[in-house]
């Protein structure tokens, strides 16, 4: 009896194969509930006539968009994403060729691709999403926010103000005299020889190089003073300095931006350049609404988008938000009521009646005027309270170091504390603990499980196309976790 299973040295069976047939094999080769099938029919159940519509009939025949999309949708849900390595698994990979359907696109091609259609791959995100919608996946009155930052395509050293790109431009304006003159007496030798010298093209290549730099590093001056920017990225230019992964290294990169339903489902992302997420979460909730057509009830995030302005939209929206405040840890853990913090504001108890605040000494702080500031990114307004007893105070030195104790309240404090007591409650804090467990791990399994801790696109329209790019990956992957099949096999 044989102990092995047959097989052939030379691969003879597989050499008279056509595409045609070899599909055919593929197709008994594959499980029927692989994740590349379930791809190829959400990507077949696209409208991809927008795509159709920039390809000419004059020239050789392109390949499909839905082909090209189903490689790329594919590559991004199992973390293989340069257009090198997708073009090579076209070659020889069997799930990609039979998403391919053993076409072999040059890895320019995939590239050039990806980089024309950055639209219609944020759209297509968009169509994902309402699939889930259609089969009754997304139930949209509760969301989840986070953010996580992801590294840019470029190195922080190319990152300097004005001052280190001054230096740098008079240092690479020496070094472009220096070759001229250098190319100036190596010209003269070959006049005497008629003969060209090899050195002659190695400095006309340094000096296109550095001729170009030069250019580049004008052009991001000009930048800086149209735009008022104190620091610049030569390499990627919308990068921003931030840190990154939990590094305590700032490098440039872009803050991502999610909301996923309580199924685990990406619903909206973004790509933003702005380090803090306090300014996010009206933008997300609203791309939440308008991604799923449907109203969002209640949110949940954690403290980086704790702010009074966030809390006030979230009141006017009559939105239910679980959003802790910067501070909320040390409330919940009894810190201020320590007598080391007996002084706080949040032991000064407020009298409605009189509209004033009575402190831990049982002195009085009456209203004293409204002070109101706005700028570009944030807002003041502030009632200030002033103490009228403190002269007489033998604590005063303990509370203030000025001759009166002063109290700024945000006139949107009681939305403060409302989330607060919301927050400490037994409701409330089963929801938020709640977030922990749907969202995070989306960032974790996107980082850590596919790799993508850098972006390989750059500038902030193609880092935003490669965000999505990622989560349509997660979402066609959850797709099938939740036991979505493919129908046609």
């Amino acid at each position: 009896m044989a102990k092995f299973k047959p097989f052939h040295e030379f691969q003879k069976p597989l050499i008279g194969f056509t595409p045609e047939s070899f599909l055919d094999y593929v197709e008994t080769v594959i499980p029927k509930d692989h994740l590349c099938r379930l791809v190829k029919e959400v990507v077949f159940s696209l409208d991809t006539e927008a795509i159709e519509a920039t390809y000419s009939f004059l020239g050789q025949r392109t390949y499909h968009p839905k082909l090209l999309l189903s490689v790329l949708f594919y590559g991004y849900a199992t973390g293989v994403r340069s257009s090198r390595k997708l073009a090579e698994r076209c070659l020889s990979d069997h799930i990609f060729i039979y998403l391919m359907q053993c076409y072999t696109p040059d890895h320019r091609t995939i590239s050039d691709f990806r980089k024309n259609n950055l639209k219609e791959i944020e759209r297509y995100f968009v169509d994902i999403v309402r699939i889930f919608s259609t089969l009754g996946y997304t139930q949209i009155g509760k969301i989840y926010l986070d953010g996580t930052k992801i590294k840019g395509n470029a190195s922080a050293k190319r990152t300097k103000d004005k001052a280190g790109f001054e230096k740098w431009l008079s240092e690479i304006t020496g070094e472009i005299a220096s070759i001229l003159k250098e190319a100036e007496v190596i010209d003269n030798q070959e006049d005497n020889r008629c003969k060209i010298d090899t050195e002659q093209e190695i400095l006309q290549k340094k000096l296109s190089d550095r001729t170009y730099l030069k250019g580049k590093i004008e052009e991001a001056l000009e930048i800086m003073k149209e735009e008022n920017r104190e620091k610049i990225n030569l390499t990627d230019r919308d990068a921003n300095h931030m840190k990154s992964g939990g590094s305590k290294d700032i490098r440039p990169g872009y803050n991502c931006q999610a909301a996923v339903t309580e199924s685990g489902i990406i619903v909206a992302a973004e790509a933003v350049t702005d380090a803090n997420d306090r300014n996010q979460l009206k933008p997300v909730i609203e791309q939440t609404e308008l991604n799923t057509q449907g109203k969002v009830k209640e949110v949940a995030a954690d403290c980086g988008y704790g702010s009074y302005a966030n809390y006030e939209y979230l009141e006017q929206r009559e939105i239910d938000g679980y959003v802790p405040d910067s501070n909320f840890q040390q409330y919940k853990s009894g810190e201020y009521e320590k007598e080391e913090n007996r002084y706080h504001y949040s032991n000064f108890t407020y009298d409605s009646a009189s509209d004033s605040y009575v402190c831990p000494e049982g002195k009085r702080l009456t209203y004293w005027k409204t002070r109101t500031n706005k700028s570009e990114s944030r807002q003041w307004n502030h009632k200030v309270y002033k103490g009228t007893e403190c002269g007489a105070c033998q604590k005063r030195s303990l509370c203030t170091k000025a001759k009166v104790r002063e109290l700024l309240i945000d006139i949107r404090e009681p939305l403060l504390q409302k989330m607060r007591k919301k927050l400490v409650s037994d409701n409330g804090k089963r929801k938020y603990f709640m977030r922990q467990y749907i969202i995070e791990p989306i960032f974790g399994h996107l980082k850590f499980n596919v790799g993508y801790r850098n972006f390989l696109l750059r500038g902030l329209e193609k880092v935003r196309a490669e965000f999505k790019l990622m989560c349509i990956g997660w979402n066609l992957k959850k797709m099938l976790k939740l036991g979505i099949k493919p129908v046609r096999i």
